[in-house]
């Protein structure tokens, strides 16, 4: 078994005594009228929030919105710059969101400076996970109302701060849950689908990129993503091997392996003569690429929501997340589940090693992904 995930005393502590000093500061005299939202999770976490954003847009056009954001997330975060007045970095310094990368790591005294600015911003609501870190920037900032999502109100909170739980529910949508964040302040709203469309800039290159490649236009491509961000989530290698040769015998697609950096070598062996385009290019790059694809297939991983965000056909595989909750919605996308993950599953920290040998994963057999690949086919 794994040694247990180890947190400094620094990460431990920091959002504990922030909380408690922000607590000190004066209540502000007067509030304005903004509403900062905190979405501090990755590329796909920020995916699922903007159709809430564009709803709150749409029913407050003269309300100030504020959107905080990792800053691994920020430049897809200002796509969207449309639905928000100001897109600023707030990634909180724990393992599950900075994942050791030097770049992503903010010091206390910088969190410190931005929740004080925004407490003379003058926030009326904040939308944030109910934690240690959305505690300390509710007490510095100090609005009428926390909306979030959690079992209960968190303690040490400023009494004059009215807070307004959601229930986390681990089979809604996501991006629903995101929208169902906004009846406190009487908007209706769902989520269809995500959003996502490359600039002309970028579908451009695009087209350079594929013909440089020599993609066959007057052939389907599929897309086919091994990897996930966390090595518990992959699905085995051999069998993206059987399917890829499956859509290429039977259906005559080309085949094109797609990843980050570090996940080359998820690419099967047998398959090394397809397209790789592991690690060679950008995410704005790669997701203009994939709209032109016919197929997607992969994991539950960031690649999987711009897909779907671009109406791809997509067919993912799922063990130790829910597909009801990150899944994508529509009838040209199949989920496949077929065992829960285990107890004691850490699932959200890219240090991590699956402790059962991904049991959850290796239940999916080929059979059943070419079984999904032919229903979509067919939609």
């Amino acid at each position: 078994m794994n040694a247990p995930v180890r947190i400094s005393l620094g990460e431990r502590w920091r959002y504990p005594l922030l909380g408690c000093a922000a607590r000190r500061l004066a209540v502000p005299a007067a509030r304005g009228a903004a509403v900062a939202v905190v979405t501090p999770g990755h590329l796909g976490d920020v995916l699922h929030a903007v159709p809430m954003l564009k709803a709150l847009r749409n029913a407050k056009p003269g309300t100030k919105i504020v959107w905080l954001v990792g800053p691994w997330s920020a430049a897809l975060a200002r796509r969207y710059a449309g639905y928000v007045d100001e897109v600023r970095n707030f990634g909180p310094n724990l393992p599950n969101y900075a994942r050791g990368k030097r770049e992503w790591r903010q010091s206390a005294w910088s969190q410190w400076r931005l929740a004080l600015d925004l407490r003379r911003t003058g926030i009326d609501v904040l939308i944030a996970p109910l934690d240690g870190a959305g505690r300390f920037l509710a007490n510095a900032v100090c609005p009428r109302t926390w909306i979030g999502i959690g079992d209960r109100r968190p303690p040490r909170v400023r009494p004059e701060i009215a807070t307004v739980v959601q229930p986390y529910e681990k089979d809604r949508y996501e991006a629903d849950a995101w929208c169902g964040l906004l009846e406190p302040l009487g908007i209706a709203a769902r989520a269809e689908r995500l959003v996502y469309e490359p600039t002309a800039a970028e579908r451009q290159a695009a087209d350079e990129f594929l013909r440089a490649e020599g993609v066959d236009p007057e052939r389907p491509l599929a897309v086919i993503a091994p990897g996930s961000g966390w090595s518990g989530k992959n699905w085995l290698p051999a069998r993206f091997a059987e399917v890829a040769d499956w859509l290429v015998k039977e259906k005559g697609f080309q085949i094109a392996w797609v990843g980050g950096a570090g996940e080359e070598g998820l690419v099967p062996a047998p398959r090394r003569h397809d397209f790789n385009w592991v690690g060679r290019t950008s995410i704005s790059l790669l997701a203009a690429v994939m709209e032109r694809a016919q197929l997607f297939v992969g994991n539950d991983g960031g690649l999987l929501h711009f897909a779907a965000a671009q109406g791809v056909p997509t067919v993912s595989i799922w063990g130790p997340t829910s597909p009801g909750k990150w899944g994508p919605k529509g009838p040209r996308h199949r989920q496949i589940r077929k065992a829960e993950r285990c107890d004691g599953c850490i699932y959200w920290d890219c240090r991590e090693t699956c402790r059962h040998d991904r049991a959850c994963m290796k239940a999916v057999a080929t059979a059943d992904v070419l079984a999904a690949v032919r229903e979509v086919w067919r939609e």
